[in-house]
């Protein structure tokens, strides 16, 4: 099961392309699969690339979502529920804190990340100009599906929700992105895209675990070693 979470996000957040891509006669770009299908590269209509909508809804961290999780860099933390989420140990993001997956379903693959990066972003747009230029120079397939200003836990986020294809396998991702002074933080949250609508709630759910807490302060470790014991002399 640990070698197929380590694929998924190797896969997923490399992004390596492995479809062949093409043009089509009105210059618009395809992917084609393995199977002979296609799709248009970017299927995401102008007016969702373009526009960031604001949703008023105050969104909160669900009730049973009680164990706190803080960055170790920014000002940021998550709330989970211990009953449906667990860690997991991946080494394969410098930017993830905290890797989790999802009890409710263990035979179906929900992950979720809490990242935390020391960058100048500027504006909560700026950041979303560059997840999703990132995101479209490298997926197979991609379609921005919505992104929101909303209000979580009383602090201002940016909301996105895409799907993607890389290696062949669809997936569907949503998350919460969060400015502070030293950087941005996030939380995501993602599925195959067939299992989307049935684990939507719980994504929804922990994504909205997102808090402004202050970061973890280092805790510096001092080893002592004990002195050798004394050399018994000879008479």
């Amino acid at each position: 099961m640990k070698k197929i979470i380590t694929f998924l996000f190797i896969a997923i957040y490399s992004l390596s392309s492995s479809q062949v891509k093409a043009l089509t006669e009105d210059g618009k770009e395809v992917v084609l699969f393995e199977n002979k299908t296609w799709r248009f590269v970017n299927e995401s209509d102008e007016k969702t690339m373009d526009e960031i909508e604001t949703n008023e809804k105050e969104f909160t961290k669900s009730a049973d979502a009680t164990f706190l999780l803080k960055s170790k860099k920014l000002d940021a933390g998550i709330y989970i529920s211990p009953k449906k989420w667990k860690t997991i140990k991946i080494s394969v993001l410098p930017t993830a804190e905290y890797t989790f997956q999802n009890l409710t379903n263990p035979n179906i693959m929900t992950l979720g990340c809490l990242m935390s990066e020391n960058v100048p972003i500027q504006t909560l747009k700026n950041l979303r100009d560059v997840i999703l230029s990132s995101i479209q120079s490298k997926a197979d397939y991609f379609k921005l599906n919505k992104s929101e200003y909303r209000t979580v836990n009383g602090i201002k986020v940016l909301y996105i929700d895409y799907s993607l294809n890389t290696t062949g396998m669809d997936f569907h991702y949503i998350g919460n992105y969060y400015l502070t002074e030293d950087g941005y933080s996030n939380i995501v949250s993602f599925t195959y895209e067939k299992e989307y609508e049935k684990n939507r709630t719980e994504m929804l759910n922990f994504i909205n675990g997102l808090v402004k807490i202050e970061k973890q302060e280092a805790i510096e470790t001092i080893e002592y070693t004990s002195p050798p014991p004394p050399m018994s002399t000879k008479k």
